[in-house]
């Protein structure tokens, strides 16, 4: 054989063996990694659409999350009006009660017990953020712990530290949820008849007695009744809270049904297709023996040798 010919099949033998190597690494790549391409770049025209569909699974798996450690809220917050409404219960059967025994001596511990729970529930925190005083963080929003203290008091800012905006949660729509009222939306009315109350025990001298009057005792049943009102109201918020939770569940599986639809999409540009990439190799590995048998033959040399 001519030696400048042998030396040119020589030549591309070389080329060849280089070639496939470099394609053999790059399929044990993506075997190994599973993915189609190193970077973005790697997927030419595709990039801005995988980049855009990473974006919005992110996204999907962030709002998900923060849903799903909303739920956990929703449970405290659910039992911390319900404990309030529990409280203001307690305190309208205590006082029926003494109407119906006509003595009406327990009511003034029972009334402080049940405001002590009350602002207790009301100062109730979420992850160390109070639930009910809007955007403010820090201590909870009922500054008094007495009903002498909510008597002295002179107006809403000796009562509440609250923010002026309430907490809320924007889905992505652009329409912010309210999490929660705030303590003086809630509590105004029912701060209002404990007063009431307070005002109405003070007046009998610290303690309503035995038996009642005719004028305390229709007193004390219209208290009764405003206090039953009261913790209605704080039911009906409980029940708003567990409407919201179950909102945000239903949206926590939605936003997770949109991840994965995206990252089926993402796996289809991105992942490597190892059983096309496994059909590669074994083509590859077959041109490879036969270039580097053919370059052996016309150096004379073995495989070994050359490697």
């Amino acid at each position: 054989m001519d030696g400048t010919l042998t030396l040119r099949f020589a030549t591309q033998a070389t080329l060849d063996i280089k070639r496939i190597t470099r394609e053999l690494s790059e399929l044990q790549r993506q075997v190994a990694s599973g993915a189609a391409a190193n970077d973005l770049r790697g997927f030419g025209g595709a990039s801005s659409q995988l980049l855009n569909a990473r974006g919005l699974k992110a996204g999907s798996d962030a709002r998900a999350s923060v849903l799903n450690q909303l739920q956990a809220r929703f449970g405290v917050q659910g039992a911390a009006l319900g404990q309030v409404a529990q409280s203001a219960s307690l305190l309208s059967n205590s006082i029926r009660d003494a109407i119906s025994a006509n003595d009406g001596r327990g009511i003034a511990l029972e009334m402080d017990m049940s405001f002590s729970g009350i602002v207790a529930a009301l100062n109730e925190t979420w992850n160390g953020q109070p639930l009910f005083a809007g955007e403010r963080q820090g201590s909870g929003p009922i500054k008094i712990t007495s009903l002498d203290a909510l008597q002295a008091a002179s107006g809403p800012d000796d009562i509440y530290n609250e923010a002026e905006r309430h907490q809320t949660l924007d889905l992505g729509s652009g329409a912010p949820v309210v999490l929660s009222k705030k303590a003086s939306e809630l509590s105004d009315g029912l701060f209002d008849t404990m007063l009431q109350l307070k005002q109405l025990v003070e007046g009998a001298g610290g303690s309503i007695g035995q038996p009642i009057d005719q004028g305390t005792r229709a007193q004390l049943q219209l208290i009764a009744d405003a206090l039953d009102t009261q913790a209605g109201n704080f039911i009906n918020e409980e029940g708003r809270a567990g409407q919201l939770r179950a909102r945000f569940t239903s949206e926590q599986v939605r936003l997770q049904e949109r991840s994965n639809l995206l990252l089926k999409e993402i796996g289809e540009q991105a992942d490597a297709d190892v059983a096309m990439v496994s059909v590669q190799l074994n083509t590859l590995i077959v041109q490879y023996q036969a270039a580097a048998k053919t370059f052996s033959d016309l150096s004379k040399l073995s495989l070994l040798d050359y490697l």
